[in-house]
């Protein structure tokens, strides 16, 4: 990871250009950001495309999410499932680099099964999906170490900017 920093504005360049600089050259250059810090900007490289399992019950959501993913050539929708039990299965078989879970799933909700997957594949970042905006969801969403959690509202843009913080281990994002 390179990390971009400036300190008490002796950068060349504010840190707010850098990171629009370094924003718009994310699709051609493969990057993905995080803010760090309010001072730096952290940068990782993504050798490869990002593989992500989509887990939600609702057939409309896992399309809408599948949509706002493939039009970025950097993700790779490895699966879609419908339960939490199905997302820990395919989780262990596939090892996606990040699983987008719904919080109230059947057979196993999605706080469950990102349990789960943490303790066999800790290195899978678990992005919550919910139309559950409540701290209390947020709270346990922190607790089990997931790396985001996006409002159900915000498919697109923010979805995307979630999860490519989660792929580089940047501080938990909350996309209400």
């Amino acid at each position: 990871m390179f990390i971009v920093t400036r300190t008490e504005g002796r950068a060349s360049l504010p840190g707010c250009k850098i990171h629009s600089l370094l924003y718009a050259l994310r699709p051609v250059m493969g990057i993905a950001l995080t803010m760090s810090h309010p001072l730096g900007i952290a940068v990782k490289a993504l050798d490869r495309r990002v593989r992500i399992l989509i887990a939600d019950d609702h057939p409309v959501i896992r399309k809408r999410v599948r949509s706002a993913l493939e039009g970025q050539s950097r993700f790779e929708v490895c699966a879609e499932v419908e339960d939490g039990a199905k997302a820990i299965e395919e989780a262990q078989r596939l090892k996606p680099d990040v699983v987008v879970l719904n919080v109230t799933m059947p057979v196993v909700d999605g706080f469950q099964a990102a349990r789960e997957i943490k303790a066999s594949l800790p290195e899978t970042a678990i992005v919550i999906l919910s139309s559950h905006v409540d701290q209390r969801f947020i709270d346990e969403a922190k607790k089990i170490g997931a790396r985001a959690y996006v409002a159900k509202t915000k498919t697109g843009e923010a979805l995307l900017k979630a999860i490519e913080t989660a792929v580089i281990g940047g501080d938990f994002v909350l996309m209400e």
